[in-house]
């Protein structure tokens, strides 16, 4: 067979004695054990992004009922200030009918008439106050609790990054043990039995 400069016959160049095999197989499980532990880091930074993201997401929907709560509270107190409004009408409206047909409005029936209106619209605007105000803290409730929970998952992403950490070294550590196992078989044959 003609040998050709450019063909390299890998068999007869590979070394197959007991100390290139022991290198061989510490570096692969050298090799295996960070790319394992490069993987579990990053699926514990991708958990920590995630929980930031929704935390993010959380405060923004926070912010966004806040101001919802501002705009129910403000509602509210354009619903009384109307309220109030329709009350004065009724009660003018009243004190002109009661005028127009000759009887006094400050006496009598048409003065229970009067107070009875003003009485209901003021009833009616705190109501409405009531509502908005109610409506407000609701909001505002929610907010926080939407707050929290964004809060709780940026907490659980940090968790679950450290937990990465932890298991990578442990990864790490395992691949060791395993190195110095293979190492002593090599290098003390008849001291490790392992039965």
């Amino acid at each position: 067979m003609r040998n050709n400069r450019f063909t390299v016959d890998i068999w007869a160049h590979a070394c197959f004695d007991p100390a290139t095999l022991m290198v061989g197989s510490l570096a692969a499980t050298a090799v295996g054990s960070g790319i394992s532990a490069m993987g579990t880091i990053a699926g514990g930074n991708a958990a920590a992004q995630a929980g930031q993201m929704q935390q993010a997401a959380a405060n923004n929907q926070a912010a966004q009922l806040e101001e919802n709560a501002t705009q129910a509270f403000a509602s509210g107190q354009r619903q009384a200030l109307d309220d109030q409004e329709k009350t004065r009408l009724a009660i003018s409206t009243a004190r002109a009918t009661a005028a127009g047909s000759g009887v006094n409005a400050g006496v009598g029936s048409p003065v229970s008439d009067v107070g009875a209106l003003a009485k209901r619209g003021s009833y009616n605007a705190a109501l409405d106050m009531f509502n908005g105000a109610s409506a407000a803290t609701g909001l505002r409730n929610q907010a926080a609790g939407v707050r929290y929970s964004g809060e709780a998952a940026a907490i659980g992403g940090q968790e679950q990054q450290q937990a990465s950490l932890l298991s990578a070294a442990g990864t790490i550590a395992g691949g060791a043990g395993s190195m110095l196992k293979s190492y002593g078989g090599y290098a003390y044959p008849q001291s490790f039995r392992w039965y």
